[in-house]
Protein backbone atom coordinates (compact mmCIF):
# COMPACT_ATOMS: atom_id res chain seq x y z
CA UNK A 1 0.00 0.00 0.00
CA UNK A 2 2.87 2.41 0.47
CA UNK A 3 4.10 1.89 -2.96
CA UNK A 4 0.81 3.04 -4.68
CA UNK A 5 0.33 6.59 -6.13
CA UNK A 6 -3.00 6.88 -3.99
CA UNK A 7 -1.23 6.43 -0.68
CA UNK A 8 0.93 9.30 -1.58
CA UNK A 9 -1.70 11.82 -2.33
CA UNK A 10 -3.34 10.79 0.63
CA UNK A 11 -0.28 11.47 2.68
CA UNK A 12 0.01 14.71 1.04
CA UNK A 13 -3.37 15.99 1.56
CA UNK A 14 -3.78 14.01 4.98
CA UNK A 15 -3.03 17.46 6.60
CA UNK A 16 -4.77 19.68 4.88
CA UNK A 17 -8.05 17.10 5.88
CA UNK A 18 -7.21 16.96 9.47
CA UNK A 19 -7.14 20.97 9.84
CA UNK A 20 -11.02 20.89 7.90
CA UNK A 21 -11.90 18.43 10.80
CA UNK A 22 -10.67 20.39 13.80
CA UNK A 23 -12.43 23.45 12.40
CA UNK A 24 -15.42 21.80 12.77
CA UNK A 25 -16.37 20.38 8.91
CA UNK A 26 -18.33 17.16 9.27
CA UNK A 27 -16.44 16.55 13.29
CA UNK A 28 -19.19 15.20 15.33
CA UNK A 29 -18.10 16.18 18.22
CA UNK A 30 -18.48 19.77 16.64
CA UNK A 31 -22.16 19.25 16.17
CA UNK A 32 -23.38 19.41 19.77
CA UNK A 33 -21.91 22.79 19.88
CA UNK A 34 -23.19 23.98 17.10
CA UNK A 35 -27.09 22.78 18.20
CA UNK A 36 -26.81 23.79 21.39
CA UNK A 37 -27.51 27.61 20.24
CA UNK A 38 -30.75 28.59 20.17
CA UNK A 39 -30.10 31.58 17.60
CA UNK A 40 -27.40 33.20 15.73
CA UNK A 41 -26.35 33.19 11.87
CA UNK A 42 -25.79 30.33 9.61
CA UNK A 43 -23.24 30.36 7.11
CA UNK A 44 -22.76 27.75 3.64
CA UNK A 45 -22.37 27.08 0.31
CA UNK A 46 -26.14 26.37 -1.32
CA UNK A 47 -27.47 26.74 -5.04
CA UNK A 48 -31.30 27.55 -6.53
CA UNK A 49 -30.75 24.22 -8.24
CA UNK A 50 -30.47 23.36 -12.08
CA UNK A 51 -28.21 25.56 -13.71
CA UNK A 52 -28.23 28.35 -10.60
CA UNK A 53 -24.43 27.79 -10.01
CA UNK A 54 -23.74 28.27 -6.01
CA UNK A 55 -22.98 30.91 -3.83
CA UNK A 56 -23.09 31.93 -0.19
CA UNK A 57 -26.91 31.79 2.03
CA UNK A 58 -27.10 33.37 5.13
CA UNK A 59 -29.58 32.45 7.08
CA UNK A 60 -30.48 34.28 10.48
CA UNK A 61 -32.51 31.58 12.84
CA UNK A 62 -34.46 31.18 16.31
CA UNK A 63 -34.96 27.66 17.66
CA UNK A 64 -37.38 28.67 20.20
CA UNK A 65 -38.80 31.98 19.80
CA UNK A 66 -39.65 33.67 22.43
CA UNK A 67 -39.41 30.59 24.44
CA UNK A 68 -42.90 28.83 22.56
CA UNK A 69 -40.45 26.58 20.49
CA UNK A 70 -41.12 27.95 17.32
CA UNK A 71 -38.84 27.79 15.05
CA UNK A 72 -37.71 30.43 12.41
CA UNK A 73 -35.53 30.72 9.62
CA UNK A 74 -34.82 33.26 7.09
CA UNK A 75 -31.97 32.13 4.28
CA UNK A 76 -30.44 34.77 1.76
CA UNK A 77 -29.09 33.31 -1.05
CA UNK A 78 -27.14 35.04 -3.93
CA UNK A 79 -25.15 32.64 -6.41
CA UNK A 80 -21.94 33.79 -9.17
CA UNK A 81 -24.65 33.44 -11.36
CA UNK A 82 -26.78 36.20 -10.10
CA UNK A 83 -29.66 33.63 -8.97
CA UNK A 84 -31.23 35.44 -5.79
CA UNK A 85 -33.43 34.48 -3.45
CA UNK A 86 -34.97 35.51 -0.11
CA UNK A 87 -36.86 33.20 2.19
CA UNK A 88 -38.45 32.43 5.44
CA UNK A 89 -39.60 29.37 7.34
CA UNK A 90 -41.10 29.09 10.38
CA UNK A 91 -42.23 25.68 12.22
CA UNK A 92 -44.83 25.88 15.21
CA UNK A 93 -44.93 22.42 17.08
CA UNK A 94 -47.99 20.93 17.43
CA UNK A 95 -47.56 17.33 19.17
CA UNK A 96 -44.88 14.85 19.52
CA UNK A 97 -43.86 11.58 21.47
CA UNK A 98 -43.95 7.56 20.29
CA UNK A 99 -43.24 7.00 17.40
CA UNK A 100 -44.33 10.73 16.44
CA UNK A 101 -41.54 12.32 15.83
CA UNK A 102 -42.97 15.51 15.27
CA UNK A 103 -46.38 17.15 13.72
CA UNK A 104 -46.13 21.02 13.43
CA UNK A 105 -47.51 23.61 11.11
CA UNK A 106 -44.64 24.86 8.26
CA UNK A 107 -45.60 28.26 7.30
CA UNK A 108 -42.96 29.19 4.09
CA UNK A 109 -42.71 31.63 1.48
CA UNK A 110 -39.76 34.12 -0.31
CA UNK A 111 -38.89 36.05 -2.94
CA UNK A 112 -36.58 34.21 -5.95
CA UNK A 113 -34.91 35.34 -9.13
CA UNK A 114 -33.98 32.60 -11.54
CA UNK A 115 -31.25 34.83 -13.60
CA UNK A 116 -31.21 32.90 -16.82
CA UNK A 117 -32.63 29.31 -17.50
CA UNK A 118 -32.21 27.36 -20.39
CA UNK A 119 -34.99 26.77 -23.14
CA UNK A 120 -34.77 24.41 -25.63
CA UNK A 121 -38.42 24.30 -26.74
CA UNK A 122 -40.73 21.41 -25.62
CA UNK A 123 -39.94 18.09 -26.53
CA UNK A 124 -37.41 14.94 -26.28
CA UNK A 125 -35.92 15.53 -29.92
CA UNK A 126 -35.61 19.63 -29.13
CA UNK A 127 -32.91 21.09 -31.26
CA UNK A 128 -29.61 22.58 -29.87
CA UNK A 129 -29.72 25.58 -32.16
CA UNK A 130 -33.29 26.63 -30.61
CA UNK A 131 -30.97 27.38 -27.39
CA UNK A 132 -32.09 30.53 -25.87
CA UNK A 133 -32.77 31.43 -21.88
CA UNK A 134 -35.11 33.42 -20.08
CA UNK A 135 -36.06 34.86 -16.79
CA UNK A 136 -38.35 33.96 -14.13
CA UNK A 137 -39.41 35.89 -10.77
CA UNK A 138 -41.59 34.77 -8.31
CA UNK A 139 -42.69 34.93 -4.86
CA UNK A 140 -44.24 32.45 -3.21
CA UNK A 141 -46.33 31.91 0.36
CA UNK A 142 -47.27 28.52 1.78
CA UNK A 143 -48.78 26.49 4.88
CA UNK A 144 -48.48 23.11 5.51
CA UNK A 145 -48.75 20.08 8.27
CA UNK A 146 -45.71 17.84 8.30
CA UNK A 147 -45.18 14.64 10.47
CA UNK A 148 -42.43 12.74 10.75
CA UNK A 149 -42.81 9.29 12.14
CA UNK A 150 -40.40 6.56 12.99
CA UNK A 151 -41.25 3.26 12.58
CA UNK A 152 -41.21 -0.15 10.92
CA UNK A 153 -36.60 0.50 10.20
CA UNK A 154 -37.67 4.16 8.69
CA UNK A 155 -38.56 7.62 9.06
CA UNK A 156 -41.61 8.57 7.46
CA UNK A 157 -42.73 11.61 6.35
CA UNK A 158 -46.69 13.04 5.86
CA UNK A 159 -46.82 16.00 4.42
CA UNK A 160 -50.14 18.26 3.28
CA UNK A 161 -50.45 21.97 2.41
CA UNK A 162 -51.04 24.40 -0.14
CA UNK A 163 -49.09 27.61 -1.62
CA UNK A 164 -49.87 30.38 -3.46
CA UNK A 165 -47.35 31.45 -6.43
CA UNK A 166 -46.96 34.80 -8.33
CA UNK A 167 -44.93 33.81 -11.49
CA UNK A 168 -43.38 36.51 -14.15
CA UNK A 169 -41.17 35.33 -17.08
CA UNK A 170 -39.20 37.97 -19.05
CA UNK A 171 -35.98 38.95 -20.83
CA UNK A 172 -32.74 36.99 -19.38
CA UNK A 173 -29.65 38.96 -18.79
CA UNK A 174 -27.25 39.22 -21.90
CA UNK A 175 -28.14 36.11 -24.11
CA UNK A 176 -31.09 35.06 -26.36
CA UNK A 177 -34.65 35.61 -25.42
CA UNK A 178 -36.42 32.49 -25.58
CA UNK A 179 -39.62 35.30 -26.20
CA UNK A 180 -37.53 35.74 -29.23
CA UNK A 181 -36.08 32.38 -30.51
CA UNK A 182 -40.20 31.01 -30.06
CA UNK A 183 -41.77 34.24 -30.97
CA UNK A 184 -44.49 32.31 -33.61
CA UNK A 185 -44.51 28.98 -31.34
CA UNK A 186 -47.46 28.98 -28.73
CA UNK A 187 -45.52 27.46 -25.41
CA UNK A 188 -48.22 28.06 -22.78
CA UNK A 189 -46.46 30.54 -19.87
CA UNK A 190 -43.83 31.98 -22.29
CA UNK A 191 -45.32 35.43 -23.83
CA UNK A 192 -47.64 35.86 -21.05
CA UNK A 193 -46.92 39.70 -19.96
CA UNK A 194 -48.74 39.97 -16.88
CA UNK A 195 -47.30 36.87 -15.29
CA UNK A 196 -49.46 34.02 -13.50
CA UNK A 197 -50.60 33.32 -10.30
CA UNK A 198 -51.39 29.83 -9.38
CA UNK A 199 -52.95 28.28 -6.19
CA UNK A 200 -51.37 25.11 -5.25
CA UNK A 201 -52.53 22.08 -3.27
CA UNK A 202 -50.08 18.84 -2.33
CA UNK A 203 -49.50 15.67 -0.82
CA UNK A 204 -45.99 14.04 -0.15
CA UNK A 205 -45.41 10.22 1.78
CA UNK A 206 -42.12 9.61 1.60
CA UNK A 207 -39.93 6.54 3.37
CA UNK A 208 -36.26 6.92 4.32
CA UNK A 209 -33.92 4.12 5.18
CA UNK A 210 -30.67 5.34 4.72
CA UNK A 211 -27.80 5.51 6.93
CA UNK A 212 -26.91 8.45 6.47
CA UNK A 213 -27.75 11.53 4.25
CA UNK A 214 -24.56 12.75 3.12
CA UNK A 215 -23.35 9.56 1.93
CA UNK A 216 -25.27 6.74 2.21
CA UNK A 217 -24.22 3.05 1.78
CA UNK A 218 -27.27 0.79 2.26
CA UNK A 219 -31.00 1.79 2.91
CA UNK A 220 -33.09 3.72 0.45
CA UNK A 221 -35.50 6.39 -0.25
CA UNK A 222 -38.79 6.30 -1.48
CA UNK A 223 -41.37 9.19 -2.26
CA UNK A 224 -44.70 10.23 -3.88
CA UNK A 225 -46.43 13.46 -4.30
CA UNK A 226 -49.25 14.35 -5.55
CA UNK A 227 -50.36 18.20 -6.72
CA UNK A 228 -53.36 19.95 -8.22
CA UNK A 229 -52.61 23.56 -9.47
CA UNK A 230 -55.37 26.25 -10.72
CA UNK A 231 -54.09 29.02 -12.21
CA UNK A 232 -56.45 32.30 -11.07
CA UNK A 233 -54.61 34.89 -12.79
CA UNK A 234 -52.51 35.40 -16.33
CA UNK A 235 -53.51 32.16 -18.18
CA UNK A 236 -55.68 29.40 -18.45
CA UNK A 237 -53.50 27.28 -16.50
CA UNK A 238 -54.97 23.88 -14.32
CA UNK A 239 -53.36 20.68 -14.27
CA UNK A 240 -52.05 17.94 -11.73
CA UNK A 241 -48.80 16.53 -11.01
CA UNK A 242 -47.82 13.39 -10.16
CA UNK A 243 -44.27 12.39 -9.20
CA UNK A 244 -42.61 9.39 -7.78
CA UNK A 245 -38.96 8.84 -6.69
CA UNK A 246 -36.59 6.04 -5.17
CA UNK A 247 -33.26 5.37 -4.30
CA UNK A 248 -31.43 2.47 -3.22
CA UNK A 249 -28.13 1.74 -1.91
CA UNK A 250 -26.61 -2.20 -1.65
CA UNK A 251 -23.23 -2.61 0.46
CA UNK A 252 -20.97 -5.58 -1.14
CA UNK A 253 -18.56 -5.89 1.58
CA UNK A 254 -18.44 -5.49 5.19
CA UNK A 255 -16.72 -2.53 5.62
CA UNK A 256 -19.45 -0.59 3.09
CA UNK A 257 -16.77 0.56 1.37
CA UNK A 258 -18.06 -0.67 -2.74
CA UNK A 259 -21.34 0.43 -2.62
CA UNK A 260 -24.13 -0.39 -5.90
CA UNK A 261 -26.99 2.61 -6.04
CA UNK A 262 -29.61 3.06 -8.22
CA UNK A 263 -31.70 5.88 -8.74
CA UNK A 264 -34.88 6.54 -10.74
CA UNK A 265 -37.52 9.07 -11.16
CA UNK A 266 -40.70 9.26 -12.76
CA UNK A 267 -43.57 12.82 -13.40
CA UNK A 268 -46.15 13.11 -15.55
CA UNK A 269 -48.63 15.84 -15.45
CA UNK A 270 -52.29 15.92 -16.91
CA UNK A 271 -54.32 19.17 -17.65
CA UNK A 272 -57.40 19.30 -16.07
CA UNK A 273 -60.55 20.08 -18.74
CA UNK A 274 -59.39 21.92 -21.30
CA UNK A 275 -56.63 23.87 -19.68
CA UNK A 276 -52.95 24.75 -20.15
CA UNK A 277 -49.81 23.75 -18.10
CA UNK A 278 -46.79 26.76 -17.95
CA UNK A 279 -43.91 25.66 -19.72
CA UNK A 280 -41.73 26.41 -16.62
CA UNK A 281 -43.65 23.92 -13.99
CA UNK A 282 -42.59 21.03 -16.79
CA UNK A 283 -40.58 18.29 -15.33
CA UNK A 284 -36.95 18.28 -17.15
CA UNK A 285 -33.77 15.57 -18.27
CA UNK A 286 -30.56 17.51 -17.90
CA UNK A 287 -29.52 18.46 -14.61
CA UNK A 288 -27.00 17.05 -11.77
CA UNK A 289 -30.28 15.41 -10.45
CA UNK A 290 -31.31 13.85 -13.84
CA UNK A 291 -28.38 13.22 -16.53
CA UNK A 292 -25.73 15.07 -15.60
CA UNK A 293 -23.74 15.88 -18.79
CA UNK A 294 -26.78 17.21 -20.75
CA UNK A 295 -27.22 21.28 -20.65
CA UNK A 296 -29.40 22.06 -17.84
CA UNK A 297 -33.07 21.97 -18.67
CA UNK A 298 -31.72 19.97 -22.43
CA UNK A 299 -35.64 18.30 -23.03
CA UNK A 300 -38.77 19.06 -21.32
CA UNK A 301 -42.35 17.85 -21.55
CA UNK A 302 -45.54 17.07 -20.09
CA UNK A 303 -43.71 13.52 -18.65
CA UNK A 304 -40.34 12.54 -17.62
CA UNK A 305 -38.31 9.53 -16.50
CA UNK A 306 -35.02 9.60 -15.43
CA UNK A 307 -32.29 6.48 -13.54
CA UNK A 308 -28.92 6.22 -12.36
CA UNK A 309 -26.97 3.04 -11.79
CA UNK A 310 -23.35 4.07 -9.79
CA UNK A 311 -20.66 1.79 -8.75
CA UNK A 312 -18.66 3.56 -5.94
CA UNK A 313 -15.37 1.94 -4.28
CA UNK A 314 -12.60 2.86 -1.55
CA UNK A 315 -9.17 3.78 -2.90
CA UNK A 316 -8.05 4.61 0.56
CA UNK A 317 -8.58 6.15 3.93
CA UNK A 318 -10.22 9.33 2.93
CA UNK A 319 -10.82 8.54 -0.79
CA UNK A 320 -13.81 7.16 -3.09
CA UNK A 321 -14.10 6.78 -6.61
CA UNK A 322 -17.09 5.82 -8.83
CA UNK A 323 -18.34 5.32 -12.12
CA UNK A 324 -22.15 6.04 -13.27
CA UNK A 325 -24.85 6.00 -16.20
CA UNK A 326 -27.41 7.66 -16.42
CA UNK A 327 -30.19 7.71 -18.69
CA UNK A 328 -33.68 9.91 -19.33
CA UNK A 329 -36.25 10.88 -21.36
CA UNK A 330 -39.31 13.08 -22.01
CA UNK A 331 -42.73 12.55 -23.62
CA UNK A 332 -46.27 14.34 -23.71
CA UNK A 333 -47.30 10.69 -21.71
CA UNK A 334 -45.98 8.01 -20.25
CA UNK A 335 -47.09 5.35 -22.43
CA UNK A 336 -44.82 7.16 -25.08
CA UNK A 337 -41.72 6.69 -23.60
CA UNK A 338 -39.26 3.98 -25.61
CA UNK A 339 -35.99 2.75 -25.12
CA UNK A 340 -34.46 3.77 -28.44
CA UNK A 341 -35.30 7.46 -27.29
CA UNK A 342 -33.49 7.37 -24.01
CA UNK A 343 -31.09 10.42 -23.46
CA UNK A 344 -27.89 8.59 -22.03
CA UNK A 345 -24.72 9.44 -20.52
CA UNK A 346 -21.60 8.29 -18.18
CA UNK A 347 -18.69 9.78 -16.45
CA UNK A 348 -17.15 9.40 -13.00
CA UNK A 349 -16.95 11.24 -9.23
CA UNK A 350 -14.05 11.15 -7.05
CA UNK A 351 -14.80 11.88 -3.55
CA UNK A 352 -13.27 13.22 -0.39
CA UNK A 353 -14.28 11.89 2.39
CA UNK A 354 -14.61 13.32 5.86
CA UNK A 355 -15.68 12.71 9.33
CA UNK A 356 -19.84 12.18 9.97
CA UNK A 357 -19.85 10.62 6.29
CA UNK A 358 -19.92 13.75 4.90
CA UNK A 359 -17.71 14.55 1.76
CA UNK A 360 -16.33 16.55 -0.79
CA UNK A 361 -17.25 15.36 -4.48
CA UNK A 362 -16.81 16.21 -8.20
CA UNK A 363 -18.10 15.11 -10.64
CA UNK A 364 -17.31 14.78 -14.70
CA UNK A 365 -19.97 13.41 -17.38
CA UNK A 366 -20.13 13.04 -20.93
CA UNK A 367 -22.97 12.52 -23.63
CA UNK A 368 -23.63 11.77 -27.16
CA UNK A 369 -23.65 15.61 -27.73
CA UNK A 370 -19.70 15.46 -26.74
CA UNK A 371 -20.38 17.59 -23.83
CA UNK A 372 -18.58 17.50 -20.80
CA UNK A 373 -19.98 18.84 -17.39
CA UNK A 374 -18.08 19.27 -13.83
CA UNK A 375 -20.21 19.65 -10.87
CA UNK A 376 -18.36 19.78 -7.34
CA UNK A 377 -20.41 19.38 -4.43
CA UNK A 378 -19.31 21.36 -1.62
CA UNK A 379 -22.81 21.55 0.21
CA UNK A 380 -22.35 19.03 2.86
CA UNK A 381 -19.69 20.77 4.56
CA UNK A 382 -21.67 23.37 5.63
Amino acid sequence: RALHPVAWFEAGVRPALKLAESAGFGNPTAEPKRDSRTSGVKFRVDGMGSGSGFGPEITPYNKNLFNTGVEVQIPLLLTYKMYHSARFQVGVPLASGGPLERLRLELTGGYFSRASDNFFGIGNDSSRWNESEYRSVSRRAGVALDARIRGLGADWAVIAGTEYRSVGITEPRNSVSAMDVFSGVDIPGLTSDTGARIVSARGVLQRDSRDNPWLPESGGVQRVEVSLHEGIKGGDFAYWQYRGEIQQFFPLTEDRRKVISIVGAIETNKEKGGSEIPFWDLPYVGSHSTVRAFDSRRFVDKSAVTATLEYRFGIGRHFDLGIFTDAGQVAPEIRDFRWDRLHTGYGGRFIVRMKDHRALILEIAHTRERLWKAYLDVSSFF
